[in-house]
């Protein structure tokens, strides 16, 4: 039986032990145990430091792993780190340690036809902004943080004084802070690929609903995004470019965009799965293609070429009903009546307002539907 590495034990590692179950493949998870959302779903758990990697690599050694897994940004690095010490699929050690930032991933793509960027600059404080001309409205978040967190749109001085505060105050180390020219109001995307061996596969296009500024949360996911005759390909195809210049070779990406008069703004790069439920069960249910089966497969060198079974695929999506989409409350309350309904998830009676982005911990429902979009997503959206 192969043996799969996760490292981290939040919600992604929970999918990927059960997908390893259906697969005949024996789950080991590397996390500390306390507060681990996995414990019970993987089928053994290692009480270890996800920024031990040295550790990792001498237990994985003893047990035989075959290949190996991130969940999360903190564990891009560990898990590049531990396939290589282990002789198997993944992304170069030094390429890993810098996926995560923005800034430097910027400045990789600058290069990359048909990629749009706004104008940027890096900052330690607000020192290095004396003398400096910003325009606005600007956007301000930490290089090396997901899930929108630190992240703050800025209309003048005053509040940019209180963003970089706001950045520094998100970030879980010494990671500088990149300062951007807002890109034009337009909608927002993700990109969910596959890249193995260099060479990389679309498996699904997300439009998302943003909260807008102040700091663009994400307020709900919904596949396949309606995009104009030919967008798609072109997507591809950048992507392909994209991804090569910041050096991902194995694995999957979610890579965040804005498609503004017809072009294609990249907004950031995630070496890991789309998480609040994008990658699962999201994309499995949009394109007829199971995507984290083709993620094991990649770690596990038995990766295939993707195929999407059409009789599967069809709409889905996810809402999270919060105090900003406080329009979505009535469809929620009443969801699981109708035949579109996947899951509902509540949590709670009183809505509350998101800072960043918290998908499995707040109320949502998630739809899936072969014949067509529910009618409620056009009337809602228009609102938010």
């Amino acid at each position: 039986m192969k043996k799969l590495a996760i490292i981290g034990a939040g919600p992604m590692a929970s999918i990927y032990a059960k997908r390893c179950r259906e697969l005949g493949v024996q789950s080991h998870c590397f996390a500390w145990k306390k507060g681990a959302t996995a414990l019970n779903d993987v089928d053994v758990f290692h009480d270890v430091s996800v920024m031990d990697p040295d550790a990792i690599v001498r237990i994985a050694l003893e047990v035989g792993i075959d290949g190996v897994l991130p969940t999360t940004e903190l564990t891009v690095y560990p898990t590049a780190y531990v396939a290589h010490g282990l002789g198997l699929p993944g992304n170069d050690p030094e390429v890993a340690r810098v996926l995560t930032n923005k800034f430097r991933n910027r400045r990789a793509v600058e290069g990359v036809d048909g990629l749009r960027q706004p104008k940027f600059l890096l900052v330690k404080d607000a020192s290095d902004l004396d003398g400096v001309e910003l325009s606005f409205p600007a956007i301000v978040k930490p290089t090396s943080e997901g899930g929108k967190r630190g992240i703050t749109v800025v209309n003048d001085e005053v509040e940019l004084s209180s963003a970089l505060a706001y950045a520094s105050s998100e970030k879980k180390d010494s990671s500088d802070i990149i300062v951007e020219e807002f890109i034009p109001e337009g909608p927002e995307y993700s990109v969910e690929t596959l890249t193995c061996g260099g060479v990389t596969h679309l498996i699904q296009v997300t439009e998302k609903w943003s909260s807008g500024a102040p700091h663009c949360v994400e307020l709900g996911h919904h596949q396949p995004a309606r995009l104009e005759s030919g967008m798609r390909s072109r997507i591809t195809d950048v992507m392909g470019q994209a991804l090569a210049a910041i050096g991902l070779t194995n694995g999957c990406c979610h890579t965040e965009i804005k498609i503004c008069d017809g072009e294609i703004y990249l907004i950031e790069f995630n070496a890991r799965p789309g998480g609040d439920h994008i990658s699962y069960p999201l994309t499995e249910l949009s394109s007829g293609y199971p995507y984290i089966t083709g993620m094991i497969q990649i770690a596990l060198g038995e990766f295939e070429e993707p195929r999407f079974d059409e009789t599967k695929a069809g709409y889905a999506g996810v809402c999270f009903v919060t105090e900003q989409t406080a329009a979505l409350k009535p469809v929620f309350d009443d969801c699981q009546n109708h035949s579109w309904c996947y899951e509902k998830n509540a949590v709670s009676n009183q809505l509350t307002a998101l800072e960043h982005n918290r998908g499995y911990s707040t109320n949502y429902f998630i739809y899936y539907s072969k014949e067509a979009r529910p009618q409620f997503l056009d009337e809602i959206g228009n609102v938010l």
